[in-house]
């Protein structure tokens, strides 16, 4: 997700009634990888506002998110900011496991959650280096030995312009800096360092985890070497391929044209571009309200027909955004789906739909 700054993270005093119960995604699975959902099924996830820096997991708020939607959610996304340490969340995963979901890591691998410059600590080339090879180790065993389903993601968004993983900040479209000469260093060492994380993965034996390639739908800069492909793994690593797209983020961003169902006209043709069997899912989307040219409830109608549609791609999984933030010039983004009474019933009325899923699959 673009964000301009993290600062405040809002929380809603709208709570409704509870949902309705059923069994646990992750009931009675031990390891294994998460499958496409049978026919026309859409797994419904979430990210249900673990706070600003997206790792303030608790039961509560799960049940809260719940509660709110009316709906059993199959997976709760977090992040694993790497300030703290490149370890194993395993208090986080726990509360997540407690509340019947299966957790979804986003492993952010920052000194710190500035946008737009360069890292120096955990940039692509020191992963690839092997300078934490000895944590991510620790990392797998731990995941080993729980010996139940996770998600997990490396570094999302990397086409874009704003987190330090970027390849704008790791070479960019240079040729000469890193491994092939005729691949871009910025996506080059962007996809050797999420390999190498994987190549440590399975030499410890680990198999119970699923693991996602996240890029933005559209490209910042919208140039050749900055196209998802150059950035992905390959289908010999990744299992789920997924993406971001989102409408204006402030009052203040342009609304024409970043239009789900627009978005996606003008850029699937990258998707198709990476020539994956994976499963596709759309991993982050969403609008602020009260944007003084567009109403949110009509950009949702928009993203979620087309979803449900499948126009040019067909989707597996969704993972609506539910989080509000204080930007630097002291306006609200208003991401949450309860940012307004008709926001709220507008999500209600699509994620009733059948095809949405909470049980998750795996083999």
């Amino acid at each position: 997700m673009k964000k301009n700054i993290l600062l405040l993270t809002l929380s809603s005093s709208l709570l409704l009634l509870s949902c309705s119960g059923g069994s646990s995604s992750s009931e009675n699975v031990i390891g294994g990888k998460l499958v496409a959902p049978v026919d026309d099924s859409i797994y419904f996830g979430t990210f249900p506002d673990f706070g600003g820096s997206e790792e303030f997991v608790s039961v509560e708020r799960i049940e809260a998110f719940e509660n709110l939607v009316e709906k059993k959610i199959a997976w709760a996304a977090f992040s694993q900011n790497w300030y703290n340490g490149v370890v194993y969340p395993k208090e986080k995963i726990d509360a997540i496991r407690e509340s019947g979901v299966v957790p979804y890591v986003r492993l952010m691998p920052r000194s710190d959650e500035i946008q737009g410059h360069a890292e120096v600590t955990f940039n692509m080339q020191n992963i690839i280096d092997g300078m934490f090879d000895d944590d991510l180790k620790r990392w797998a065993i731990e995941a080993k030995s729980d010996a139940s389903p996770l998600l997990v993601d490396f570094a999302v968004e990397p086409n874009g312009d704003w987190f330090s993983w970027s390849g704008t900040f790791n070479g960019a479209g240079e040729l000469d800096g890193y491994g092939d000469p005729t691949y871009p260093d910025g996506p080059e060492r962007y996809r050797d360092a999420y390999r190498h994380i994987i190549d440590i993965f399975n030499a410890e034996g680990v198999t119970n985890i699923t693991w996602f390639f996240h890029f933005n739908l559209a490209s910042l800069p919208n140039v050749e070497w900055n196209q998802p492909k150059y950035y992905y793994p390959g289908d010999d690593y990744i299992d789920w391929i997924g993406f971001s797209a989102y409408g204006a983020q402030t009052i203040t961003e342009e609304w024409a044209g970043l239009e789900f169902s627009t978005q996606l006209q003008e850029n699937y043709e990258h998707i198709l571009e990476m020539q994956s069997q994976n499963p596709l899912a759309v991993l982050e989307f969403g609008v602020t309200d009260y944007h003084p040219d567009g109403n949110k409830s009509i950009w949702l109608d928009d993203a979620f027909s087309t979803i449900l549609s499948n126009p040019y791609v067909s989707f597996k999984a969704i993972n609506p955004w539910h989080e509000n933030w204080e930007n630097e010039d002291e306006t609200l983004t208003t991401i949450r789906l309860d940012s307004s009474d008709e926001t709220l019933s507008t999500v209600k009325k699509w994620i009733a739909n059948e095809r949405f899923i909470s049980e998750l699959n795996f083999k």
